[in-house]
């Protein structure tokens, strides 16, 4: 924010002048453009209260492909520019449009590589038999990352495949487990908090 209104500053001769309003999406990712402050934006540059606009980087806008083209495709649209104060080019001219479209590219390509990485380890981990997080699973514990039986929910595990098998499908076995009064896994988070197990559905 700081850089991108330094930069804003030093355009002053140029007649810039940054905007009051706020477009800073703090917490959320740039992996897609389903943010507050980004749609917020977008109304703006509909409204015609934007004549440009300034990020630190393009990946601020979208890492992904096709929402910087949608992206560019609306600024052109409404003859809005579009500048990144920390990578050199101008959009008005085809070379930096060209460039505009390489930075996307590889900004994509970035985001599909950590999420591929991401992927493959937590595979790698799982095939160790190790716990990779989230809620665990009813009839087991976790213990030192690893899964361990847990005796009395087993037989509870058991006791919903045996309703299976006797109502012979899944809306009657979740209507038997009600009845029984048979929910989902009670357990502790690393919080100490006690998360009491739901109804199955």
């Amino acid at each position: 924010r700081e850089t991108v209104e330094a930069y804003v500053a030093s355009q002053r001769s140029q007649g810039w002048v940054a905007l009051t309003e706020r477009f800073d999406d703090s917490g959320f990712s740039g992996g897609n453009t389903d943010r507050p402050a980004f749609q917020r934006m977008m109304a703006a540059v509909k409204a015609g209260k934007v004549d440009v606009i300034a990020t630190y980087r393009i990946d601020r806008v979208s890492r992904s492909l096709n929402d910087f083209t949608r992206f560019m495709t609306t600024l052109e649209r409404h003859e809005i520019g579009f500048v990144s104060t920390t990578q050199s080019f101008d959009t008005r001219t085809s070379m930096g449009r060209l460039t505009v479209h390489i930075l996307a590219s590889f900004s994509q390509f970035e985001r599909e590589t950590i999420a591929e990485r991401t992927r493959d380890k937590v595979m790698a981990t799982r095939k160790k038999g190790m716990w990779t997080g989230g809620r665990p699973v009813l009839g087991y514990d976790v213990r030192d990352k690893v899964l361990v039986v847990n005796k009395a929910e087993a037989a509870t595990v058991r006791a919903i495949f045996e309703a299976y098998l006797d109502q012979g499908g899944l809306v009657g076995t979740v209507g038997e487990l009600k009845h029984q009064a048979i929910f989902n896994k009670t357990w502790t988070n690393q919080a100490g908090r006690t998360v009491h197990g739901k109804p199955f559905n």
